[in-house]
């Protein structure tokens, strides 16, 4: 059926702003209003043709609310400064901090050379002991020599454990790192090929196919050739942000100890050029020959099978016949095809990640001009002496003023449409995270460019046209509260609210509570990066103590939800800062050295999950009993769903025997090989904060 050759008809706005929708609802009004006074709204009647033109204005103001949400925000080039308007990159508001086993595996794997595996196990209520703990088994590359030697191991351990503190979650830790050991098979068979493709090809293919059965390695892609080949970006950002590319979830396999020839052989057939694997067997190092391998218990990590590459003497290898004649191969060739196999496999693990192309992919926008307005009075017939064209000079003084006066009845209709435009005009401000205004842009007051012969009507002119304009918006704009709502929309775009209502009470007299709330709405918006990716992160105890940043999420998040600065440099001892919030990890305390563990008699209960939250007591608002109830309330809400926080409200002697005591902690947890003395000190922090849970009932 061939298409219809004519145009729609034009169907009526669902809103009623089109001109048919308003002029109905015009004529309704005035009926309404006017009961038997007017006429019979003919279309020839002078109120009727003021209320089409005023409909016909409207249409306008209606067709420019209806541009994409970007053309409203850009500026005269087109260009969005998204930084500006709280708006991020897909690959810095999607990415999350580790959460999952993979999540850690991605994070290590990306940050550490060398690597060719990572498994993570972690005790749970069912494995017993202290929940929270992860155990990292490492599987290095074959690339790195010695890797029985102490000192190597060191190397990379040390690598792995500032990564994971760097890296993580509040109530976790890590309980050790192990390097696996490699143990290595050959591989003996006979496999008649079709001679289509080179055999020095098909038998490196063969091998490579082999090795990455028994030890594969974590696939890293190229995030573009990802979202060409499409990957969406909620996708391709989900999880960890990696330096080197993407790595799929699919990509992280489980760690294996078992291997059978059948499913090998399964492998080998599909490659191309292969029609029949006659035998294929395992070799051990002792040179015996089998069909399975198994390896450690069913939750063992510390060994890994690996493909030995044939000797040059030939003992051990796959041979290749077609139609029962060997082929001969070259072993150099092999190896070479080999590894140009695995460096194309490993290649884009060796490049930093670009985000040029996101950022090339972020919305453009056209700059409208919806400021700019054209006067309705432009459109009335020329008989009413309102256009260009004016009242003739012949006319009487009397018809001159009339006009006059018609201009001056329309110019309160015209002022409202200006202001919405001007309004419209002003949303980059009024949704930006630039610091609060009284007001986003002054009043558009109409001149006689855009209304021939307003600027008579004037009667003090236009400057002070535009301050009374000014003066009389200020009594019913409110902009405070639009720009105080224009914010909350930032922020529950973010999944984030912040009320601020129970702080007001706490406030200096004389606060400006409108601005103060504006204000601490844009600080909360220029960290939400952070508060959203590391809500649940902790501090990185390996790093210098004097590192203003280096503090947990939570952390961070109370003080700006309690209204405290978010660091100590330039305050005051009046101010309240977000150091003044001291956060305990309990499993940070559990004993590490033997003898520590041996005369151990603290429940694991007391490790699990568990945080102890201190506070000041005073001065000021910390004395403050609603303070204190607001500020535990605050803590409960948004400390993470499975862990149990203890808060506390210390006086000054005991806060500094804290810090004495957590400083003493910190100093020996940096120090190799301070097990025991970390232990010694933990140990007296565990008796401070069981007596001051005593004291405290």
């Amino acid at each position: 059926m061939m298409d219809a050759s004519f145009i729609k008809k034009l169907q009526p706005d669902p809103d009623g702003l089109d001109f048919d929708g308003l002029r109905k609802e015009g004529i309704r009004l005035v009926q309404e209003i006017s009961g038997d006074v007017w006429t019979d709204y003919n279309l020839h009647d002078p109120g009727v043709t003021i209320l089409e033109a005023l409909c016909y204005g409207l249409t306008d103001l209606a067709y420019r609310s209806g541009f994409g949400a970007g053309d409203y925000l850009a500026r005269d080039g087109g260009e969005i400064d998204f930084d500006k308007q709280a708006l991020h990159r897909p690959d810095e508001i999607f990415s999350c901090r580790a959460v999952t086993d993979n999540d850690y595996r991605k994070l290590i794997l990306d940050a550490v050379p060398n690597i060719d595996n990572v498994w993570v196990k972690r005790n749970s209520a069912e494995t017993g002991g202290v929940q929270g703990l992860h155990f990292i088994y490492v599987q290095l590359s074959e690339r790195v020599k010695n890797q029985g030697d102490v000192s190597v191991r060191k190397v990379y351990t040390d690598l792995i454990e500032k990564v994971y503190a760097a890296n993580r979650n509040l109530c976790e830790d890590l309980a050790g790192v192990e390097i696996v050991e490699r143990i290595p098979y050959a591989l003996r068979g006979e496999i008649e090929i079709d001679g289509k493709r080179e055999p020095d090809g098909i038998l490196a293919e063969i091998y490579y196919v082999c090795a990455q059965y028994l030890s594969p390695t974590v696939a890293v892609h190229s995030s573009v050739e990802m979202y060409k080949s499409g990957h969406t970006l909620e996708a391709l950002f989900d999880g960890v942000a990696t330096a080197h590319g993407y790595i799929a979830e699919e990509a992280l396999h489980p760690w294996r100890g078992q291997f059978s020839i059948p499913d090998l052989i399964g492998r080998v057939s599909r490659i191309d050029g292969v029609t029949n694997v006659r035998h294929l067997a395992f070799v051990d190092g002792q040179g015996n020959g089998h069909d399975c391998i198994r390896l450690g218990g069913e939750h063992s990590c510390l060994s890994v099978a690996c493909l030995r590459f044939p000797l040059q003497d030939g003992a051990d290898g796959v041979r290749l016949q077609r139609a029962g004649k060997a082929y001969r191969v070259s072993l150099r060739k092999v190896e070479t095809e080999f590894e140009r196999l695995e460096f194309q496999s490993q290649a884009s693990r060796r490049h930093k990640r670009q985000f040029d192309w996101v950022e090339a992919m972020m919305p453009a926008a056209d700059f409208r001009n919806v400021s700019e307005y054209f006067s309705i009075q432009n459109h009335f017939p020329d008989v009413y002496g309102l256009n260009a064209h004016g009242v003739p000079d012949s006319a009487s003084p009397t018809r001159k003023a009339q006009a006059m006066q018609l201009k001056a009845y329309l110019l309160f209709f015209e002022q409202a449409m200006v202001n919405f435009l001007q309004n419209m005009q002003g949303i980059p401000e009024l949704f930006s995270l630039d610091e609060p205004q009284v007001r986003t842009r002054p009043p558009q007051v109409l001149r006689s460019d855009v209304i021939p012969e307003v600027e008579t009507l004037y009667a003090n002119g236009v400057a002070q046209m535009e301050v009374d304009v000014a003066g009389l918006l200020a009594k019913f704009e409110r902009y405070g509260d639009r720009r105080s709502r224009a914010l909350d929309y930032l922020l529950g775009m973010y999944g984030e609210k912040l009320t601020l209502n129970s702080l007001r009470q706490f406030w200096e007299e004389g606060t400006d509570a409108e601005g103060e709330r504006i204000e601490k709405k844009i600080a909360f918006l220029k960290g939400i990066v952070d508060i959203g990716k590391n809500r649940a992160a902790a501090f990185d105890y390996l790093k210098p103590a004097d590192d203003s940043g280096n503090t947990a999420g939570l952390n961070k998040k109370l003080a700006l939800l309690l209204g405290l600065k978010p660091s100590p440099d330039g305050a005051s001892e009046q101010d309240r800062t977000g150091a003044d919030i001291r956060i305990v990890e309990h499993i940070l305390l559990r004993p590490r050295g033997e003898s520590a563990r041996n005369g151990h008699r603290i429940p694991d209960d007391f490790y699990n999950f568990r945080i102890t939250v201190l506070f000041p007591a005073g001065p000021g608002c910390y004395a403050d009993k609603d303070f204190r109830n607001l500020a535990e309330e605050t803590v409960y809400l948004n400390c993470p769903a499975h862990i149990y926080p203890e808060i506390f409200w210390l006086a000054a002697g005991p806060m500094r025997r804290f810090e004495v005591l957590h400083e003493e902690w910190l100093k020996a947890k940096r120090q190799s090989g301070g097990a025991d003395k970390t232990d010694a000190v933990a140990a007296q922090m565990i008796l401070f904060l069981r007596e001051i849970r005593k004291k405290n009932g």
